[in-house]
């Protein structure tokens, strides 16, 4: 058992995925320190095939071997692991949604025929419980998924990464126990029963989608308020606060193509007014109320205060340019 269990461990830090020694009895963790902060240097030991043969050729020689998941391998960016169990002897019955299901392959089947989607096929793994693993890799953009449990049992709509009751998702700073390592206290090793052409697949879209919360919609960035002038001001300052709020509305609404130049315009001729009305076209109240509307717009601050600074600039520059 001990050379069975040291060629698991050197075969997947060979594929280049970190591993740790499990207790035989309950699975636990016996080495700390790879957990979801962990840093490069912290995770070393675990990746490093002299540490491992160590582990596995002394004190641990007889102990579970763990695969750490969302660390490693090729890319980087590790594995995540879906993890549907069989349940135990004093779970109460699963009801409603899920009340034809007796075990976390029919949650995850159920989830799947919900979507209109195929069974994930990927690399699998029986467990000596009967429970099943099915690897995929981490996604390739976006953050990483992280782990959850299956706990819960009857919640309907369970939230992300969450899917469902008897279903365990082992992402960044979990693990589950690798294909090879043997149970002694069931008497099973944790077989690989897929083919063995598959490697472990792209998550399909569809559990990506229940693996990943939906990102809330953008908030539209607040156009300014229309600049008011008190009925008794001078008919220039009531013309130029008009002048400021067109222009603002002009730069929030222009599309595509247009903003950047719309935008300078704007505060070009704001700029040539500014001496006619210069207690409404202050350089402070200009700038908030066209930086307000090209947020508005899609723009993004920085390129949008470097073009009213811009257009504001050559405003003041031409100003009285051509009189007598």
């Amino acid at each position: 058992m001990t050379e069975q269990q040291r060629a698991v461990a050197l075969t997947w830090v060979a594929r280049r995925f970190p591993v740790v020694p499990c207790s035989k009895t309950n699975k636990g963790a016996l080495v700390p320190g790879f957990g979801r902060e962990a840093s490069p240097e912290e995770m070393r030991p675990f990746s490093d095939p002299e540490t491992v043969r160590s582990w596995w050729t002394g004190r641990y020689r007889r102990d579970h071997v763990g695969l750490l998941t969302g660390r490693g391998g090729p890319d980087g960016r590790g594995l995540l692991v879906i993890d549907c169990d069989m349940p135990k002897a004093d779970t109460e019955p699963l009801t409603g949604r899920w009340a034809d299901c007796c075990g976390g392959t029919d949650v995850l089947e159920l989830l799947a025929r919900e979507a209109g989607a195929e069974w994930p096929d990927t690399y699998s793994v029986l467990t000596p419980s009967g429970g099943l693993h099915l690897y995929y890799r981490q996604p390739e953009d976006g953050p990483l998924i992280g782990c959850a449990t299956g706990a819960g049992g009857n919640v309907q709509r369970p939230r992300p990464p969450h899917l469902g009751p008897l279903v365990d998702v082992r992402g960044v700073g979990g693990y589950v126990i690798a294909a090879g390592s043997y149970s002694a206290a069931q008497g099973r090793p944790y077989e690989r029963v897929s083919a063995p052409d598959v490697l472990p697949q792209p998550l399909p879209g569809w559990l990506l989608e229940r693996l990943r919360p939906a990102a809330a919609p953008a908030a539209p960035a607040p156009r300014p308020a229309a600049v008011r002038v008190l009925p008794t001001a001078s008919r220039t300052d009531r013309y130029a606060a008009a002048a400021l709020t067109g222009a603002a509305e002009d730069v929030a609404g222009a599309q595509e193509g247009e903003r950047n130049r719309r935008l300078f315009a704007a505060a070009r001729r704001l700029g040539e007014l500014q001496d006619t009305a210069p207690a409404v076209l202050d350089e402070t109240t200009v700038r908030e109320q066209l930086l307000g509307a090209a947020l508005a717009s899609g723009q993004s601050e920085r390129e949008a205060l470097r073009t009213i600074r811009s257009g504001w600039e050559r405003g003041l520059s031409g100003r009285g340019a051509g009189a007598a």
